[in-house]
């Protein structure tokens, strides 16, 4: 079951939610220039968009965001403090965003790596999905070759397997929170980066 369907079960039935993740591992910190634009008028910072969006959502009793420095506590701290739910223009904003987003992204890994811990191939998934993510943006795709295909061949002789040793025994799958095809996009990645 997706994150959205989990929540509105939850809506249903009347239950407080706890969101975990709303900056999606900080892969909604770093957006795209064209959605960036959009937020760039406003005096709040990029990530605190994620977090008050989903803040703003019925039922939402937690959000819990993970910060990497002091600077991103307090800025988390001081437009939560007195919060204010976005309003409905502000959440279209958002949803266009996504769809920027959204339509750049060929694979949507947030970097976890709950799918490696039982890899018995050892196979570096978010990193390799991450590479492949960044060739297959629209300014890269006609470049041919890119630093990506050398940073593949490093990590797979620093002893990661390729992309195409996957035995598609499934292990990743069951843990990935995405609900990812990992098994069909490890065959797009080692297409790519293994031709």
């Amino acid at each position: 079951m997706h994150s959205r369907e989990c929540y509105e079960v939850a809506v249903k039935h009347g239950k407080p939610v706890i969101v975990m993740e709303p900056v999606k591992g900080g892969t909604l910190a770093k957006l795209p220039a064209d959605a960036e634009k959009l937020f760039r008028d406003d005096s709040m910072s990029i990530p605190s968009w994620a977090i008050r969006f989903v803040a703003s959502l019925d039922n939402v009793m937690v959000v819990l965001s993970g910060m990497s420095s002091i600077e991103q506590m307090d800025n988390n701290t001081a437009y939560m403090q007195d919060f204010k739910p976005l309003s409905e223009d502000e959440k279209k904003l958002c949803f266009k965003a996504a769809d920027i987003i959204n339509s750049q992204i060929a694979i949507p890994c947030t970097g976890c790596s709950y799918c490696t811990e039982g890899c018995p191939m050892k196979i570096a998934i978010p990193k390799y999905f991450s590479l492949y993510n960044e060739n297959m943006r629209d300014d890269m795709e006609e470049k041919g070759w890119t630093i990506n295909f050398s940073n593949y061949g490093n990590l797979v002789s620093s002893g990661f397997g390729k992309a195409s040793d996957c035995i598609a025994c499934g292990q990743c799958e069951e843990v990935c929170p995405q609900h990812l095809p990992i098994i069909e996009n490890l065959k797009k990645v080692a297409a790519h980066f293994e031709r």
